[in-house]
């Protein structure tokens, strides 16, 4: 090739890619958002599910917060509060196996601190609703455990109950007799203790366990953390809901606030009351057999 073809050549190529270059930086740069930016989107779009799932929660419509916790342990896989409420919801629904799985999974993350998570499945172990997976030697476990946690737990309680389940009514009398002194509000260790009581034949001790009981239902208590955002519970009659699911027999002994509004009851509405409580053993013992058969 000659001098002038060879110097054409350059400068084709010269100009060619010069034309490239300019077309290249004609284009618009690609976004890129920074990793701290991310990271809050991601951080935003958490709490955003998370409240939502609250609010969903704290209306009764726990179908729709399971969604919401959902999305948001997709984002924080070990957020305990987000855990803890996802199971409840599920507790809620009937749905135990996966209340029990999210139990599990709250325990494992937090194994010496989450007495919550211990005693929720002490409950549903010891729940007496049909379906529940009534196992009386793991809800023991469980709530020895959350003891070891947090003495404080009230799981002292959920000892003396498992007990009456077991019939250990000797054990039972003890626990129920150090969860009454450790709680001096307690509806449910009066109103057991006299259980105990009426079925030994021990009807005026019974008597005074059962009227203290129904006294207590009239005490002010302090207001109870109803969401994860702090809002407290004013309407007494959600507080009071809200502590009887912290107890196996809540759905028992907290019908008996109702004889608040009526001064003269009388031994014979307490034997109606206990009555009740022989027949939840009866479901629970016939429960348990057919367990063990099957």
């Amino acid at each position: 090739m000659s001098r002038k073809g060879w110097i054409f050549l350059i400068l084709t190529l010269a100009l060619m890619s010069f034309g490239l270059c300019r077309a290249l930086l004609k284009r618009e740069p690609v976004p890129t958002l920074p990793a701290e930016a991310k990271e809050r989107e991601a951080l935003r779009r958490f709490w955003d599910s998370y409240r939502e799932a609250g609010r969903k929660r704290s209306a009764g419509q726990f179908a729709e917060a399971i969604s919401f916790y959902q999305q948001a342990l997709a984002l924080r896989p070990d957020h305990e509060d987000s855990l803890y409420y996802l199971g409840n919801c599920y507790f809620e629904l009937a749905r135990y196996s996966s209340a029990i799985e999210n139990y599990q999974r709250l325990v494992a993350v937090n194994p010496k601190g989450s007495s919550r998570g211990y005693m929720q499945l002490g409950l549903i172990y010891a729940s007496l609703e049909p379906g529940a997976p009534l196992d009386l030697a793991k809800a023991s476990e469980y709530f020895e455990q959350t003891l070891a946690v947090d003495p404080d737990s009230g799981a002292l309680l959920g000892r003396g109950e498992v007990a009456i389940l077991q019939g250990k009514w000797e054990q039972a009398w003890k626990l129920l007799k150090e969860a009454n002194a450790d709680n001096a509000m307690s509806v449910a260790a009066p109103f057991l203790l006299g259980y105990l009581c009426d079925r030994k034949g021990q009807s005026k001790e019974a008597w005074q366990w059962f009227r203290l009981a129904v006294q207590r239902g009239e005490m002010k208590k302090l207001p109870v953390k109803w969401t994860e955002e702090g809002d407290l519970k004013a309407d007494p009659e959600l507080r009071w809901k809200a502590l009887a699911k912290q107890s196996v027999f809540g759905q028992l002994w907290l019908p008996v606030r109702k004889y608040l509004k009526a001064p003269d009851f009388s031994a014979a509405d307490m034997k109606q009351e206990y009555q009740r409580v022989d027949e939840a053993l009866a479901r629970a013992a016939r429960v348990l057999r057919e367990a063990k058969r099957g």
